[in-house]
């Protein structure tokens, strides 16, 4: 119930109003490191440890500080950046100082199945990757607008229409559908979602 409305309907609510959420953020900081997090101090455990790719590091002065991952290429330092000190003080990341392939390989020689198991870059309660196609199926009479106009940011010409402004983010530059480059050959990117005139303002 908590992850529904914490996560799922702010996620739906953020995209009704024209912004991009990232849900993962509002998981960690409301449930993994609240609900959860609560719940286990509360049952009397010293911390929870989860699979992220971060580190969790002392500073000088013994606080605990956030720091990105040795994996680079993996870190997800940035969807922690909500913790408060206090739950970063009771949280493990123990992948953190580890590459990747290196994870994979101990998992294999442990004979787990996940060892081969694909990346997941899809948000978890969107099974098949469309966010817009689950958004309009959720959002139903309550999305703000179905369809709309897409313009060009320097001139307000109609350069095409959508159906849905929850299908786009800021800085989108795939799947715009606009058949035609901009007369200076660049890519468009989404600029501005207005969704109660549906209006989705595209440029440079």
């Amino acid at each position: 119930e908590r992850f529904h409305e914490d996560v799922v309907e702010d996620f739906i609510d953020e995209y009704a109003a024209g912004r991009t959420p990232n849900p993962c953020v509002r998981c960690n900081e409301r449930i993994k490191f609240a609900a959860v997090l609560d719940r286990a101090l509360a049952l009397g455990f010293d911390a929870v440890a989860t699979g992220h790719y971060a580190q969790r590091l002392t500073g000088a002065d013994g606080s605990a500080e956030l720091h990105r991952a040795v994996d680079a290429a993996k870190d997800q330092s940035y969807v922690l950046g909500v913790l408060t000190q206090e739950q970063l003080a009771h949280s493990l990341f123990p992948l953190g100082d580890t590459a990747k392939p290196d994870i994979r390989a101990e998992a294999a020689a442990r004979g787990l199945l996940v060892a081969d198991k694909p990346d997941s870059h899809d948000i978890c309660f969107v099974s098949d990757g469309d966010n817009a196609g689950w958004l309009s199926e959720k959002l139903g009479d309550r999305a703000p607008n179905h369809g709309g106009a897409i313009v060009d940011a320097a001139t307000g010409e109609e350069l095409g229409r959508h159906t849905g402004t929850f299908g786009f983010t800021i800085g989108q530059r795939k799947g715009l559908r606009l058949g035609r480059p901009a007369p200076d050959g660049k890519p468009r990117y989404v600029l501005d979602i207005e969704p109660v005139s549906g209006t989705v303002t595209v440029g440079s």
